[in-house]
């Protein structure tokens, strides 16, 4: 089974590094890569001993110099990746509290897990993450004290796990200043460097094109878990053809009101074709479940990625549009429209399209 899905995206996706750019607390948005510490490319870490494991590379440099975005327990957060086809999962730590998220390295003991989607219904994360344009959406968990944290995202690519260091750590850190109810600690609690081992059985797999059972592979890291009495949260990802139109302006995510609704691991089933953008987001669809969030709105006020791939959309719960099954002649606005070794539509329905970087071309407004 998992040689299944690898031998079909391996070729076209052996180099198809990613980052993490973008982050939404209850589909509000600070901005592209604001509040994230951004590391100087792409590319992956492989070695689990390495402080780089933490934050990735010049992540645990202080004072960091990025900005700290207020939240609260309970928050839904959606994070926007590049597009990978590496088949494996995505995991979410906190670092904290901490006086000062922007001098916190991470590096060391205190980070716990409060998020993790594996394998599911026949599904890799990093699928999951590619049916709703790079975006994945979990929730705080309730009982944090309040306080700074540092928030680990990180995609774990297992493409290359059948040699002892060949499985490919990505990884972002965000800076939060969260607002809890809880007075104790979250347990259990690992280090970083130290938790991971380059020959733990979930991260080095040597059957892994020969015989390995995807339904029982659980991520590195621990447990998720528990705070002040309560617990971390699984997923809820909309469909990947809700999109809506990309706003103007940034709001500030302190004008959110908080949630603590925690998201299900239910996933939405993915169609084969992208709904028109709207001129705004459309209302939540009561087909949706009740605490299902909202996928990505696309950054306009700034520069598009340096990385092969980033497609980022609009929060919108919209119910998704039955596929058509026939070809997609062009591009919607915000869509792929060329890049390397690109076979998708090469025109826009709406807009023009303008090249990012040599392996991503985009529909923008004209």
């Amino acid at each position: 089974m998992f040689r299944t899905i690898l031998t079909a995206s391996f070729v076209a996706a052996v180099s198809a590094h990613q980052n993490f750019h973008q982050f939404w607390v209850n589909e509000v948005t600070p901005g592209y890569q604001i509040g994230i510490r951004m590391p100087p490319s792409n590319s992956p870490v492989t070695d689990v001993t390495s402080d780089d494991i933490a934050c990735n590379v010049n992540g645990s440099v202080v004072p960091s110099g990025v900005e700290t975005i207020a939240a609260n327990e309970g928050d839904k957060i959606t994070v926007g990746w590049d597009e990978s086809g590496h088949p494996g999962p995505i995991t979410h730590f906190l670092f904290g509290p901490v006086d000062d998220a922007a001098q916190a390295t991470g590096i060391g003991a205190g980070w716990f897990k409060i998020d993790e989607l594996d394998y599911t219904n026949g599904t890799w994360a990093n699928e999951v993450l590619e049916n709703n344009g790079g975006n994945y959406t979990f929730s705080l968990p309730t009982g944090l004290a309040s306080g700074e944290y540092l928030l680990r995202s990180e995609m774990l690519a297992l493409h290359g796990a059948q040699t002892v260091g060949g499985a490919q750590f990505y990884i972002g850190c965000a800076q939060l200043k969260i607002t809890g109810t809880g007075t104790g600690s979250c347990t259990p609690t690992i280090s970083l460097p130290g938790a991971y081992n380059a020959e733990d059985d979930d991260i080095y797999i040597p059957d892994v094109y020969n015989g390995f059972d995807p339904t029982t592979y659980t991520a590195p890291g621990g447990a998720v878990a528990t705070c002040g009495g309560g617990s971390g949260s699984g997923s809820t990802i909309a469909s990947s053809t809700a999109v809506a139109a990309p706003s103007t302006a940034v709001a500030s995510p302190t004008a959110v009101a908080s949630s603590t609704a925690t998201a299900t691991s239910e996933v939405a089933e993915p169609t084969t074709e992208a709904a028109e953008p709207t001129t705004a987001a459309a209302e939540e669809s009561s087909a949706a479940p009740t605490t299902s969030s909202a996928t990505s709105a696309q950054p306009t006020t700034v520069a598009a990625p340096s990385t092969l791939v980033t497609a980022t959309r609009a929060p919108t719960s919209t119910a998704a549009a039955s596929p058509t099954g026939g070809a997609v002649t062009a591009a919607s606005l915000y869509g792929q429209c060329g890049g390397a070794n690109w076979t998708g539509p090469t025109s826009c329905a709406e807009g023009t399209c303008v090249v990012q970087n040599n392996y991503y071309s985009q529909c923008v407004s004209a």
